[in-house]
């Protein structure tokens, strides 16, 4: 760091300095923002760790749940059945981070200030357009897997990891180096060699819908990055500006306040589409009619719920202590163990653990390797 020089001296009594005091600030275009704390190796290991547990037992559940309910007996009218429901889950759970939300937010504060007051009403319409794009992203992805074969689903949603670039660069003003490339590419190419991918609700050729399921799997990938990009927004905007004076400092507690008002948001708004769709009545009926019975039904989306929370922690986690880019490569890199898991647990047919699904496994390695040095050079040269 730069030290303070004097610039000039008067002879006297007493010596007297006038100083300009210069310092280096990084501004909000590196890849790691400068009001975070600088040894955040432990945060973005544990928000990793938890994109991968999170998303895999997610997504296990979720191939559990339509493997299990017979969706050959759907019509072309109840093809999208469950669309809300999914949605639902992926936000439901929220209520579970409010004791470690008040645990980590446990402390007197001073009164709000009026500015304060301006600060928290624009975090609040932040936040409910935040839940939005949840809900909407969440309905779409859910609707997109049950209108075209998994594979091309997996293909267009990979395009993602343009949106998040575009939208970091010319929203969030980050800056790139090829490191950041190169992760991003190897990513790509991650994403792409999942289409051999299996999941349980694939439609068959009669539901096949290949014009709304393209578009719904696409708007659904813009939705994710605009997310991504705008909950760094809040991060970087709002929440690191806050003082000591006026309110807390910024602590992986803003993680928790992030996903819990805008998951309220989104619960909302999913639960009055699920009751104007009437899926209410599809849930009871899936429950009676379940094969492993009702025990396990209510473990399978009670999972779901848990696990999506997980999962919404170590993304949220990843945008706090790096940027929406990383937690975009993460996600994307976590497709490739999903896969591995299904050809495990389930024994859909023509799915095996073939060429694709092993060095999609290494692509996702070294893209997050590629991203993590990058990190650690950074870390390195701001230590000088």
């Amino acid at each position: 760091m730069a030290q303070n020089q004097p610039i000039f001296q008067t002879e006297g009594n007493n010596k007297h300095f006038v100083q300009i005091p210069v310092s280096i600030e990084r501004d909000s275009t590196t890849l790691i923002n400068s009001n975070r704390k600088p040894n955040h190796w432990p945060t973005i290991l544990l928000s990793t760790v938890f994109v991968i547990i999170g998303q895999s037992i997610a997504k296990l559940l979720e191939n559990f749940y339509y493997d299990k309910i017979n969706r050959s007996e759907y019509n072309e009218h109840r093809q999208n059945d469950g669309v809300w429901t999914q949605a639902l889950l992926q936000t439901v759970g929220f209520p579970l981070l409010l004791l470690p939300f008040i645990i980590l937010t446990t402390k007197k504060h001073n009164q709000p200030s009026s500015d304060n007051q301006f600060h928290y009403k624009s975090l609040a319409v932040i936040y409910i357009c935040i839940g939005i794009v949840m809900s909407v992203q969440g309905r779409l992805s859910a609707m997109g897997k049950l209108e075209i074969p998994f594979g091309i689903f997996t293909l267009i949603y990979t395009t993602q990891l343009f949106f998040t670039p575009i939208f970091a660069r010319f929203v969030n003003k980050i800056k790139f180096n090829r490191w950041v490339v190169i992760s991003l590419l190897l990513a790509i190419v991650t994403g792409a060699l999942t289409l051999s991918s299996s999941f349980g609700g694939e439609p068959d050729e009669a539901e096949l819908n290949y014009a709304r399921g393209s578009w719904a799997a696409l708007f659904a990938a813009l939705c994710f990055s605009l997310l991504l990009c705008n909950i760094q927004n809040v991060f970087d905007s709002y929440i690191f500006k806050r003082t000591e004076p006026t309110t807390r400092k910024p602590s992986f507690a803003s993680v928790f306040e992030v996903i819990i008002f805008s998951s309220l948001v989104a619960t909302l708004i999913s639960m009055v589409g699920l009751l104007i769709a009437g899926e209410q009545h599809d849930l009871k009926r899936e429950m009676n009619g379940f094969p492993k019975g009702k025990g396990a039904y209510v473990m399978a989306m009670v999972g779901q719920a848990v696990s999506w929370q997980i999962y919404w922690v170590g993304i949220v986690g990843l945008v706090y202590s790096v940027s929406s880019v990383l937690s975009n490569v993460i996600s994307v890199a976590t497709w490739p163990i999903v896969s591995v898991l299904v050809v495990i647990f389930f024994n859909y047919m023509d799915d095996e653990f073939d060429v694709f699904k092993g060095v999609a496994l290494i692509t996702a390695v070294l893209s997050a390797a590629a991203y993590f040095f990058r990190l650690h050079k950074e870390n390195r040269n701001s230590a000088y």
